[in-house]
């Protein structure tokens, strides 16, 4: 650069000097506008950032407390499946069952078809018993009159015999005591006494009349009416006696 040589040229040079400051200044002065617009942008580019990051954590949370809820739900939603299986084998169960319900159902209504049957046999035999059990009352009643006189006069037999009883046991009693000490003294007794004494119920007609000395038709006679009464048996033509039953009559120990 040339040093200027005149007043005008410095002039002019301070002109351009100052046009020159004038265009920095503005330069400056839109540079700073510039900054305080590109500060102003950083601080709300910081605040944005720091906003998202704020939303960022959040939603990190968030996640975080979504895949724990995930978690949860995935546990749950086996748990559910679990019950669901259960519940469906439960179900498979319950039909199974409810299908050998219907068939015992169905069973039973027969029963029941069979067993109304039969109760209407049974009240058709009741009214029939009842007609049958109506006649049989009005027999009762018309033969228990009847009935009863003859229970009476049975047991005024009964009563009379019972005394007749008492009395021949008691005159057998008398008859067995006098027997036992030989008040009585007949060949029929002796008889008896020599039967009852022998060891052996067995005898022959020829024994019994060397011991006794009978008449022979008289002996027979007695042994008949002995056999009759089941005391003994006789055979007439092998002239045997069998003794049937124990004769106590001449027991001492009366």
């Amino acid at each position: 650069m040339s040093i200027p040589k005149s007043a005008e040229e410095i002039r002019k040079l301070e002109l351009s000097l100052e046009e020159l400051v004038n265009k920095f200044q503005n330069r400056v002065g839109l540079i700073r506008e510039d900054l305080k617009s590109l500060v102003n942008d950083i601080e709300s580019l910081r605040n944005y950032i720091n906003e998202r990051r704020r939303i960022s954590n959040d939603y990190t949370r968030e996640i975080s407390d979504l895949t724990n809820d995930l978690q949860t739900f995935r546990n749950e939603l086996g748990q559910i499946e679990n019950e669901i299986s259960s519940i469906q084998n439960n179900i498979d169960t319950i039909n199974t069952q409810a299908t050998q319900f219907q068939s015992d159902l169905s069973a039973d209504k027969n029963k029941l078809g069979i067993l109304d049957s039969e109760k209407t046999n049974h009240i058709t035999t009741l009214r029939s018993l009842d007609v049958e059990l109506a006649s049989l009352e009005s027999t009762h009643n018309e033969l228990k009159p009847k009935f009863e006189a003859r229970m009476n006069t049975i047991n005024q037999q009964y009563d009379r015999l019972k005394t007749e009883k008492d009395l021949l046991a008691n005159r057998f009693q008398a008859i067995r005591v006098l027997c036992s000490k030989d008040y009585i003294q007949s060949p029929e007794v002796g008889l008896i006494k020599f039967l009852a004494k022998k060891p052996s119920p067995h005898s022959k007609l020829t024994e019994i009349r060397s011991a006794l000395g009978m008449d022979f038709n008289a002996l027979k006679s007695v042994l008949n009416l002995l056999k009759a009464r089941k005391v003994l048996d006789f055979n007439e033509s092998t002239e045997s006696v069998t003794l049937l039953t124990k004769i106590d009559l001449f027991d001492k120990e009366v």
